[in-house]
């Protein structure tokens, strides 16, 4: 990507014989900034082609619109810095990569989300007025302080029961997510141990030798159903039955195929699929967790801010 300011003295916008012209506009230079195409090396004034000089260093590649039209690719970006007022691309070629563009910025954005920043003057001179110590500072947020007027009271009893019907549906469907992990667990599980008895099935047959077993694929074709398809088939009458009796009867759905390039290494690809979202899921369950507990802790203050309101 390149860019400029093209400078002549002109302002004049009719054009001249023999001068160049440049952009959609097909005008001379103007002295305005402009963005050079990465796909056709013509010039576009950035308002013309709705471009904002302020995120030049973050384009990656420029296509002009008639260059898109043509398929030749469409304009691409380098991450942005994680701080939303910074307009600089985030150091990811740096080792290790960062998703900021310097350090400081990296300082700033963590300042930028600490929890004291969410609450107004008022309420954290609640708190300070209601603590005498550093215990009980760090105390604050294990129990939301009761105020003694009724109307008080009702109105944190309604904040609370406002939050709890947000965090509800995140709490079911981090559950669902769990529920889901295990089930899809538990079914791996049984079709390792399809393998091994189909395997010793096989050393039974007088037309299987041993190397032609080991080589066997044994892939089960649910393993490729995606979440909402697996969930359905284990809601359904064939799925309730297997994990019912805790193993996969005969051979159905069972690739049979020796040297099987199609699904090559499925066992190792399932466990670290398996694992991945495991590791997801208790992100997840954790962030709800932090949520709940920042929501208990923000009750807190205001329930302290109505009770030194009420004394």
């Amino acid at each position: 990507m390149k860019s400029r300011i093209l400078q002549n003295s002109s302002n004049d916008p009719s054009r001249q014989p023999g001068e160049t012209v440049y952009c959609i506009c097909r005008r001379p230079d103007t002295g305005k900034w402009m963005i050079g195409c990465d796909g056709c090396d013509d010039w576009f004034h950035g308002e013309c082609v709705q471009f904002q000089a302020d995120d030049e260093d973050l384009v990656d590649q420029y296509f002009c619109p008639n260059c898109q039209e043509k398929g030749l690719g469409p304009t691409t970006w380098k991450r942005k810095c994680r701080l939303p007022s910074c307009r600089s691309p985030a150091a990811v070629t740096n080792t290790p990569p960062s998703k900021y563009c310097s350090p400081e910025h990296g300082l700033e954005f963590f300042r930028s989300k600490q929890r004291l920043a969410e609450y107004s003057p008022g309420e954290l001179s609640a708190v300070v007025g209601a603590v005498h110590d550093a215990a009980s500072f760090q105390k604050l947020g294990d129990n939301v302080t009761a105020p003694e007027s009724p109307t008080v009271r009702a109105k944190i009893e309604t904040l609370l029961l406002r939050d709890a019907e947000i965090l509800e549906p995140m709490k079911k469907a981090v559950s669902r997510r769990q529920t889901r992990l295990e089930t899809r667990s538990r079914y791996i599980s049984m079709v390792k141990d399809r393998q091994k008895r189909v395997a010793d099935e096989l050393r039974g047959e007088a037309d299987q030798t041993p190397k032609g077993i080991k080589e066997l694929c044994a892939f089960d074709i649910r393993l490729a159903l995606d979440d909402d398809e697996f969930a359905d088939w284990c809601d359904g009458e064939e799925g309730k039955a297997v994990f019912l009796n805790g193993h996969i009867d005969g051979r159905e759905g069972l690739c049979m195929k020796r040297k099987c390039e199609k699904h090559k290494y499925w066992l190792r690809i399932a466990m670290e699929d398996l694992e991945l979202e495991g590791r997801l899921v208790n992100e997840s369950a954790a962030a709800v967790l932090s949520e709940e507990n920042g929501m208990r802790q923000r009750h807190n203050v205001k329930s302290l801010m109505e009770y030194q309101r009420s004394r």
